[in-house]
């Protein structure tokens, strides 16, 4: 097997001109000299020892990530962005998926269930010199408490209430005010909601938002404008056939999420009403959904790949013995206008 000499004395530099290159080692080697030795590497099959090299030195490049399912959108993203700000900076990944969504669907408060597989796996990754850890989570669910680590470790997506853990989620309340807002600046005064499970902080969270913007507004909360579903398509065709039986149904429909509000449209097409002549309707998440739903599906946009970079770079600086100051980010979204809801941006 190749060495880091031998790659050094094929290209003719210095190992340490190797290492410079291999670990994307910014302003030590030129872009050009540095993409021949990564060339003259692969030529080689070099296979650098990285467990040994995080032994050898005090400096770890490796982080950590478990994922909850690397299978779904978020999932995916997030891990999308972790693997690129890491890799610009010289840093590699050891990823671990738990699989979550064939586990237990779509019932996300049992993450705790599997807190022994992930404490075990990120024992693992520290045994193997990871400096520092990632949890990606699939749903901006609770996990406080949920790792016990003596490295960095940061939440991506997930939410903890512990004041000492570091964590990376988005603004669920402001932009959820905003898309009430554009509602009632179109002239919707009757606005449904349709929420999340109830035990969820993001789903207080937009609703929060919800009341604030009406409340600006002098509309009065009208409850009955608000069911509730578990984030399925069912559910939110259930949750919609409610608000259509209503005396006074509404005239838009703001859904905590993209699945519930692709329900949404099939109960109201299946009702003769149309989107968006006689209901307007806004998802939240910004799936494949919305591009595929006839007609396209105005949704939230989270920034997931974002999310995923500023948890690798959180996790890089806490690495990097960084003093890092603020502990909870919340990144802004925005939304994506389609046809079931034009805006008034």
């Amino acid at each position: 097997m190749a060495t880091l000499k031998d790659v050094a004395e094929k290209a003719g530099v210095s190992t340490a001109t190797v290492s410079y290159a291999l670990n994307n080692r910014k302003g030590k080697v030129s872009d050009e000299v540095a993409a021949r030795i990564r060339a003259i590497a692969r030529e080689m099959n070099y296979q650098p020892n990285m467990m040994a090299k995080a032994l050898r030195s005090s400096r770890s490049n490796l982080i950590g990530v478990v994922v909850e399912d690397i299978a779904t959108f978020q999932g995916s993203c997030l891990v999308k962005g972790i693997n690129q700000y890491a890799g610009e900076h010289g840093y590699h990944l050891v990823l671990y998926d738990l699989g979550l969504m064939d586990k237990i669907g779509s019932n996300y408060s049992r993450i705790f269930e599997f807190q022994e597989e992930i404490q075990d796996t990120m024992n693992i990754f520290r045994s193997a010199g990871a400096g520092g850890m990632i949890f990606a989570a699939t749903h901006d669910r609770d996990v406080t408490g949920l790792i016990r680590n003596d490295r960095p470790v940061v939440y991506a997506y997930g939410y903890s209430k512990n004041e000492n853990d570091y964590m990376v989620g988005y603004d669920n309340y402001h932009i959820s005010c905003e898309v009430v807002k554009q509602m009632v600046a179109k002239g919707h005064r009757r606005i449904g909601l349709i929420s999340g499970t109830v035990d969820s902080m993001p789903t207080y969270q937009r609703l929060m938002g919800y009341q604030t913007a009406l409340m600006e507004a002098g509309i009065r909360l009208d409850t009955e404008l608000i069911t509730s579903g578990n984030w399925s398509v069912v559910s939110g065709q259930e949750a919609c056939r409610k608000l259509l039986e209503l005396k006074e149904p509404p005239t838009a429909i703001f859904s905590m999420n993209d699945w519930m509000a692709l329900g949404a449209m099939k109960e109201l097409k299946r009702s003769g009403l149309r989107v968006p002549e006689n209901v307007e309707i806004v998802g939240f998440d910004d799936t494949d959904v919305g591009d595929v739903s006839d007609p396209g599906l105005t949704s939230v946009q989270v920034p997931l790949v974002e999310i995923g970079r500023k948890a690798a770079e959180l996790a890089i600086g806490l690495m990097e013995k960084k003093n890092i100051e603020e502990k909870k980010y919340e990144l802004p979204c925005r939304l994506i206008v389609r046809e079931s809801f034009t805006g008034t941006g």
